[in-house]
């Protein structure tokens, strides 16, 4: 958003980079080399021959050869290496496939309007897929609320009954409700959802700020992919964010709190601490102090502060002084969201944007990330890319290939948090010394109008946004997802790695099998393209007698691959991964806080 409108409607309201301590050598002594066979389970040490599911869920295979044992009905998905109940198979075998969801609007500033909250869903399952949806434990009614659009339209078609097998539909979870009175800040930051509908809820207050809310819930009868963007409506929302959702089966005890981003003038860091159980306590062991908030308590840095949170309340955070790198522990299984009110993507830069993304549990992080972004806005595939990168653990080592990047750290500690910069086309790869330290990785967006100084300007393209790197250890190879038809550019980026040697095709649907890969470093391990889906308000690439184009995109492999989409338009952005594998990869527990 513009920051002289954001001023204008009187709505205003970090991480340092670390020395860097020693350099890794190019040369791989003491690092562990990372089994690439991409098995479904937890192990990352040498194969062996025991039985396991394959990668897309529909097979037993023997973990060694790839040998398929036995193929698993229609009615039924692999699971612990057997065939079971589609959502047996997805809480047993995790991923960002599943059946129970919690999520709640990443608005943090209690002064904007509500606007148009909605979520993507996809039926990656083979049978029909119904849904329900409820809220503070209330069931909501969805059968006016479900809506499809075609390739490349934005125009809305009404869904009612089960969503069909590799379909997605469009729910509208809440709007502000029409009674609430407005204002000039309404004119300016107010998104309502689109003519003709009706969401499932209406806001009836304001929220936002330090406090305790209510997520909404949502459950299918079979897996499904989840993603929520907020608000509604591409380039005229201004502010937009989306993330993909994780089902309650990934959820642990155990995480690293993770910001959106700094403070600036424009809005404040936030997080969100989502419980799915009654008596859940939360512990947070800050690396600041938490300020008080309406209901909450704030605590001390360096001491433990308590929360209780009852089934499908939210903690929200809100604050200038940045929380990433503490760590949450929980009584039950929890999830955390990071994100930030508005963010200015450098902090002195213009045109702020809401960022949100729900942040893997701990033993999710990886050891391994490939770091590549969108097309360039303007051309140049140098155009500058902020990373951040949070380690868990003191004495972890960083390498880099094919090399390091300007600012890029070799040597962090638990809780430690590193900012550089690295050309969205200048692709790497960065490591730990092994599993047990591991580290989170996201990469940004800027903002499109620069700060007249070192911040560049992108004439109106794009916006901030801040995605989650998925790790290496959790690709997986199908994927459904949805690309948002109200933005005029999107950018699909790819990533696949060698599966016992050898990189195996990607289809995408609207392209075939993909061609034209570029290396990732130097060790041949990995390799990226691009596709684009939508390009200056028009459909995108044509592969023959196909075009791609916005709306729900299926791709698959007989390998592992990631799939991040990228989507901007004037002064508006989103990026979200299109899926990823939800694999115990960390074995040492954090530790307690109390």
């Amino acid at each position: 958003m513009n920051r002289q409108h954001w001023l204008t409607a009187a709505v205003l309201g970090i991480a340092l980079p670390a020395a860097c301590l020693s350099a890794c050598g190019q040369d791989r002594g003491g690092f562990k080399q990372i089994d690439q066979s991409f098995s479904p389970d937890a192990s990352v040490d040498a194969p062996d021959c025991r039985h396991q599911c394959s990668l897309d869920g529909r097979s037993i295979v023997e973990a060694c050869t790839g040998t398929v044992v036995e193929t698993c009905p229609d009615h039924l998905a692999c699971g612990g290496a057997k065939c079971i109940e589609p959502c047996a198979a997805a809480a047993e075998d995790r991923s960002s496939n599943g059946c129970d969801f919690y999520f709640q609007s990443p608005q943090l500033m209690k002064r904007l309007p509500p606007s148009c909250y909605a979520a993507f869903v996809v039926n990656t399952s083979n049978q029909p897929v119904e849904l329900s949806l409820e809220l503070a434990g209330e069931p909501v009614d969805v059968s006016k609320t479900m809506f499809l659009t075609k390739p490349g339209s934005a125009t809305l078609l009404q869904h009612t009954g089960p969503i069909p097998v590799g379909e997605s539909v469009i729910v509208f979870l809440s709007d502000a409700s029409p009674e609430m009175p407005r204002n000039i800040e309404w004119e300016l930051s107010y998104k309502a959802c689109p003519a003709g509908v009706t969401p499932a809820t209406f806001a009836q207050t304001l929220t936002g700020g330090t406090g305790v809310g209510s997520s909404f819930r949502l459950q299918t009868n079979a897996p499904v992919s989840l993603a929520a963007m907020y608000p509604f409506g591409g380039a005229t929302s201004y502010v937009p964010t989306a993330g993909l959702i994780l089902p309650v089966a990934s959820w642990a005890k155990e995480h690293i709190l993770v910001n959106g981003w700094e403070a600036s003038e424009s809005g404040s860091p936030g997080i969100q601490i989502v419980a799915s159980e009654d008596e859940t306590e939360v512990t947070i062991l800050p690396k600041r102090d938490i300020q008080d908030g309406e209901g909450v308590k704030g605590g001390r840095a360096g001491r433990p502060a308590k929360y209780m949170l009852g089934k499908g309340q939210y903690l929200r955070i809100v604050q200038d002084e940045e929380l990433t790198g503490s760590i949450i522990t929980s009584t039950k299984p929890t999830t955390s969201f990071g994100g930030h009110s508005c963010g200015d993507v450098p902090a002195t830069a213009a045109t702020c944007d809401i960022l949100a993304q729900q942040i893997p549990a701990f033993e999710h992080w990886g050891s391994e990330y490939v770091g590549v972004a969108y097309r360039p806005r303007l051309g140049n595939e140098h155009e500058a890319v902020p990373y951040r990168i949070v380690a868990a653990r003191d004495g972890t080592m960083l390498e880099y290939d094919p090399e390091i990047p300007p600012g890029a750290p070799t040597m962090m500690n638990a809780g430690e948090t590193v900012t550089f910069r690295q050309g969205t086309g200048d692709a790497f790869v960065v490591r730990t010394q092994d599993t047990e330290h591991p580290i989170y990785v996201a990469a940004y967006m800027t903002g499109s109008s620069g700060d007249g100084k070192t911040a560049k300007s992108y004439g109106g393209r794009g916006d901030p946004e801040f995605v989650n790197i998925v790790p290496a250890g959790q690709y997986l190879n199908a994927y459904s997802f949805y690309a948002d038809p109200t933005f005029g550019e999107t950018s699909l980026v790819v990533v696949r790695a060698k599966l016992r040697g050898e990189f195996r095709d990607v289809w995408l649907e609207c392209a075939g099998n993909l061609t034209g890969w570029k290396p990732v470093g130097t060790r041949g391990e990995y390799e990226y393209l691009r596709v684009d889906l939508a390009r200056n308000g028009r459909a995108g690439e044509s592969f023959g007698e196909s075009i791609c184009q916005n709306g729900l995109q299926r791709m698959k492999s007989e390998g592992p691959f990631t799939a991040t989409l990228w989507g901007w338009d004037y002064a508006a952005s989103y990026a979200y991964p299109g899926g990823m594998a939800q694999r115990k990869l960390v074995e040492a527990p954090l530790g307690s806080v109390h």
